[in-house]
């Protein structure tokens, strides 16, 4: 009979059960959903500020310039080849096979030189690009992290992440970032000298 009591009990309490576990899960949902009170979101886009402030524009003109450097010292190691083609093909039919095949080798070598020398290059440049790149986003997000901090902004997101598709209403940080940065950067100059 205690058992059979009991059993009728939990008949009549579990409706309210039901009802108040899926309250308080609705009320966690919802306060994941709205991270506080009128929560306010801002962005910023770090490709932006990364060619807007001196510091970046100073590194893609130096990078610039290294790559200007190096393709006219590929183009002329590519019209040597150009001409050492031709040279051969005029050649080619005079040539016994031995001297062919030996002209042949020395014109793969050549080119596989010069596209090892590209490759290279081009995994420097890519290297430099992203050190500079990073040193400035370092410094990017710190500035970030405070000016959100002083203007009260719960969750700062970079524009141009692969995982932000809409956001209602951002406040864009972009302009105030890059002249902050700049203001720093003066800063740290004059401190230098």
């Amino acid at each position: 009979m205690h058992v059979s009591g009991l059993l009728r009990q939990v008949r009549q309490w579990l409706p309210l059960l039901v009802l108040c576990t899926t309250y308080a899960r609705t009320s966690e949902a919802q306060a994941v959903a709205t991270p506080g009170a009128g929560g306010k979101y801002a962005v910023v886009d770090m490709q932006a500020v990364i060619l807007n402030v001196d510091e970046g524009k100073v590194a893609r003109a130096d990078l610039e310039k290294q790559i200007k450097a190096k393709e006219k010292d590929l183009m002329k190691k590519k019209e040597e080849l150009d001409k050492m083609n031709q040279e051969w093909e005029k050649q080619a039919p005079l040539l016994n096979e031995q001297a062919r095949m030996g002209k042949q080798k020395e014109f793969q070598e050549k080119f596989m030189s010069l596209r090892n020398e590209e490759m290279t290059f081009q995994n420097e440049i890519k290297g430099k690009e992203q050190a500079a790149t990073q040193k400035i986003a370092i410094a990017v997000s710190k500035l970030v992290n405070d000016m959100a901090k002083q203007r009260g902004v719960d969750m700062v997101f970079e524009t141009n992440s692969a995982g932000l598709l809409y956001l209602k209403d951002p406040v864009d940080m972009t302009k105030d970032v890059i002249a902050a940065f700049e203001a720093q950067s003066k800063k740290g100059n004059t401190a230098k000298k």
